[in-house]
């Protein structure tokens, strides 16, 4: 007796087993992309992998801070697949140009500096950008930013004491000019951009000229007025540009409050200083020791 086609049975798939249908072409293709796009992935984090790794704290890309404050930077440098070669920071505040801050060598496979930074005195609140750059001996190189959002406040100025220089006439004390920045007595043959006060001799070598002038380009406004207790960097700023700065300052006396910017700093930067007068030593027929005597306070601006 002849017989049909026999049936087949559909398969049955228990629990944990698999069914894997025969290939079609179109499976194929969709494999090989697959693979493609894994071998991009996985060449991909190989690359990841030879940048070296740069990491900073405090990580919050943006800062508040205020003129003057410090704020410390934990630099972290590391590389699995070479060596570090360099470390650069650079500045740039608003819109001027950027200024290398940092270009410090290195060496090995890490590196660890809690790096402090100043936000500089200034006459407006202003946005400073800092970018820090790692690069490897390969030239790979990794690089992030912080932003820092400056505000103004005034700071009360510190005093030093004690400080003077000679008479120009002196035959035993050469030491006749003054250097603000180092704060010392500096002779009368010192580089011309380092006597910011300087005795301006007078006809009589016996007598104390009582008269200054700035070799290095500094001029004076004398501000009797000037409360000089409680002094602050802005109001030291303000009270200079109100006067009318000279390039010789006359009959000086005790008690006299001299207030002068120094003259010999690129244009960008102000640095300002407060003299008040403690004593004057004019020994009568002889200019052997015959003297300035003074206190002071001072400011640095970006300007």
């Amino acid at each position: 007796m002849k017989q049909g086609p026999r049936a087949i049975a559909a398969p049955v798939l228990f629990p944990g087993s698999y069914f894997c249908a025969k290939p079609t072409p179109m499976n194929i293709d969709r494999i090989g992309a697959l693979l493609i796009i894994a071998a991009l992935a996985l060449a991909s984090c190989k690359r990841e992998n030879k940048v070296p790794i740069l990491r900073i704290s405090p990580s919050n890309h943006d800062i508040d801070m205020v003129s003057g404050d410090v704020v410390t930077f934990g630099i972290q440098c590391s590389s699995d697949n070479s060596t570090l070669a360099r470390l650069v920071i650079k500045s740039k505040r608003g819109n001027g140009f950027t200024m290398v801050v940092i270009d410090s060598t290195l060496s090995g496979n890490s590196f660890r500096w809690d790096w402090e930074y100043q936000a500089a005195h200034a006459t407006a609140s202003y946005t400073e950008l800092l970018t820090f750059e790692l690069i490897d001996a390969d030239g790979e190189q990794m690089s992030t930013t912080r932003a820092l959002y400056v505000t103004l406040t005034q700071t009360v100025l510190v005093e030093t004491s004690g400080h003077l220089f000679y008479s120009r006439n002196s035959p035993v004390h050469p030491e006749s000019a003054f250097d603000l920045q180092d704060r010392v007595q500096v002779l009368y043959t010192a580089d011309s951009t380092r006597r910011d006060m300087q005795d301006n001799p007078s006809g009589t070598d016996e007598v104390l000229s009582r008269s200054w002038i700035s070799p290095a380009g500094g001029r004076f406004v004398r501000f009797n007025g000037f409360d000089y207790a409680n002094a602050t960097d802005v109001a030291l700023r303000n009270a200079y540009l109100s006067g009318v700065p000279a390039e010789q300052l006359s009959d000086i006396e005790v008690g006299d409050i001299i207030i002068t910017k120094l003259g010999s700093l690129p244009p960008n930067i102000g640095f300002y200083a407060v003299v008040r007068i403690t004593g004057i030593v004019d020994e009568a027929g002889t200019a052997d020791n015959d003297r300035y005597q003074f206190n002071l306070k001072w400011a640095s601006f970006t300007e």
